[in-house]
């Protein structure tokens, strides 16, 4: 037997049925009593089926306070007479009591599509709210890291701020390393240039990449009477390239 509870409908009015009204006719509300107790069995059958057996009878008929006798001859005639009941000889079962368990399993197949549709939707919504926190968190993040650029760009080139828009989008598609050199490599960029009025705007050295660009600085002069490590002369600034290249310039 199935240990599942299941709840079945009742009939509004199955007395309407002339299949009951005869089973009513023959045996009473005694008969009516036992041909439900026997549909509740065959509900609670894990196959829905009895066996047409003696100990079946018996074991309904303590049940009901009746005979076993009383019993078969109501099975008997609920599949002979009444059609209440199908068999094979071996066991008897109702119909009705099959489409019950039809309509309860397309119902738990409704809910189940139903259920993971649900599911499914709720990870989607979970899925567009994470990729949405990952976006504002990327875009805040960008535009953490890019003020620092832009301050640092214009202190080192001396430019004045403008289209920080503009800017702020090309910082937006580099990726972190890009945006990482994009910083380191503002003031070498600067002192490569021979003619620093044509130092890039901000945007524009983003938007080319200048930062990847490979950098050959101007050397500087300093005045070897603030250097005493060097004789008479101007010397090439060893800030921007090693000691061994240095040359010595003749002061004129």
């Amino acid at each position: 037997m199935s240990k599942d509870t299941f709840y079945f409908s009742h009939d509004y009015e199955p007395t309407s049925d002339p299949k009951i009204q005869a089973l009513l006719g023959e045996h009473g509300a005694v008969g009516y009593g036992i041909y439900w107790r026997i549909i509740e069995m065959l509900h609670s059958d894990c196959n829905h089926k009895l066996p047409f057996k003696k100990y079946l009878f018996l074991a309904i008929a303590k049940q009901m306070l009746a005979s076993a006798e009383q019993i078969e001859a109501i099975i008997q005639q609920s599949i002979n007479v009444y059609e209440l009941f199908d068999s094979d000889a071996e066991y008897f079962w109702s119909k009705r009591v099959l489409r019950n368990f039809e309509r309860r399993a397309e119902l738990s197949e409704k809910r189940s599509v139903a259920g993971k549709a649900g599911a499914i939707a709720k990870q989607n919504l979970a899925n567009t709210s994470k990729g949405k926190e990952r976006k504002e968190k990327k875009e805040e993040n960008n535009i953490k890291e890019f003020d620092p650029f832009w301050d640092s760009y214009h202190s080192v080139t001396g430019l004045n701020k403008s289209d920080k828009e503009a800017a702020l989008k090309y910082w937006k598609k580099l990726n972190p390393d890009e945006q990482q050199k994009a910083i380191d490599n503002i003031k070498p960029y600067f002192d490569s240039l021979k003619d620093k009025q044509y130092c890039k705007k901000a945007r524009t050295y983003l938007a080319d990449k200048n930062f990847n660009d490979e950098f050959k600085n101007t050397p500087k002069l300093i005045d070897r009477n603030n250097d005493p490590r060097y004789g008479e002369g101007l010397v090439e600034n060893p800030d921007f390239i090693e000691e061994e290249t240095i040359r010595i310039y003749d002061r004129k």
